[in-house]
């Protein structure tokens, strides 16, 4: 778990990519979708290494850390070197399914880790 969390991470971000240009009616290919994504995917990254997120990667504050690293590197990015928009309306849903996300897959991660530990026999 401490090394491949990130994959569920990035599927979030590719994830609100993929339907928000859908969402719009965009007929879009690969690329379209990794432009949007990449500057979130890169931001992403950022954060992983910033917030140290190997060391604890259930853990809901680094969860919340990811995600708000990954939204304001990743807007910043957005508005500073792909030359697109960063609407209000635009930031506060990105917000909203970053955070949702992002911890989402974390307390489902800490429930089934919970439950694998109630169901373990005790030994004596």
């Amino acid at each position: 778990m401490r090394y491949w969390f990130w994959v569920f991470d990035a599927a979030v971000v590719v994830s609100f990519a993929i339907i928000g240009r859908n969402d719009h009616g965009f007929v879009s290919d690969f690329g379209d979708y990794l432009r949007v994504a990449a500057p979130f995917l890169i931001a992403l990254g950022l954060a992983i290494l910033a917030v140290r997120a190997w060391k604890r990667p259930l853990d809901l504050r680094t969860g919340l850390a990811l995600a708000v690293g990954t939204l304001v590197i990743g807007m910043l990015l957005r508005r500073f070197m792909w030359d697109d928009g960063t609407a209000v309306s635009f930031v506060v849903v990105a917000s909203a399914y970053l955070i949702a996300g992002m911890l989402g897959w974390r307390l489902v991660a800490l429930a089934i880790q919970r439950l694998a530990r109630q169901r373990r026999p005790v030994t004596s």
